[in-house]
């Protein structure tokens, strides 16, 4: 089943997906290096889902937003078919990749 069928054509979410694109990231996140281990979620998409979760919700915690990614149509739209992040990773990418 595709999604975007089911999220209507006024929900805030196409408005936010499109503003989105318009930013430039470069500034607002911090560059890592690669290490050994899982593959890490796109940064990009990870700051994506966090600041839409703080636009809808105002304030949400890590759990909040891994039960978004999980239980919202959009949220899973603005994740492209990629697995939600648990928590503990949505925590990890706050701590070490948003910049100052």
């Amino acid at each position: 089943m595709e999604i975007e069928k089911i999220i209507e054509i006024s929900d805030p979410v196409y408005t936010f997906n499109e503003a989105f694109h318009h930013i430039d990231l470069n500034k607002h996140l911090a560059v890592k290096e690669s290490r050994i281990g899982r593959k890490r979620y796109n940064s990009e998409t990870s700051l994506k889902v966090i600041l839409f979760a703080f636009m809808e919700h105002g304030y949400a915690s890590t759990r909040e937003i891994e039960k978004l990614c999980k239980t919202d149509i959009r949220f899973m739209w603005l994740l492209q078919e990629t697995k939600a992040p648990s928590h503990m990773t949505i925590d990890n990418f706050m701590k070490d990749y948003l910049a100052d």
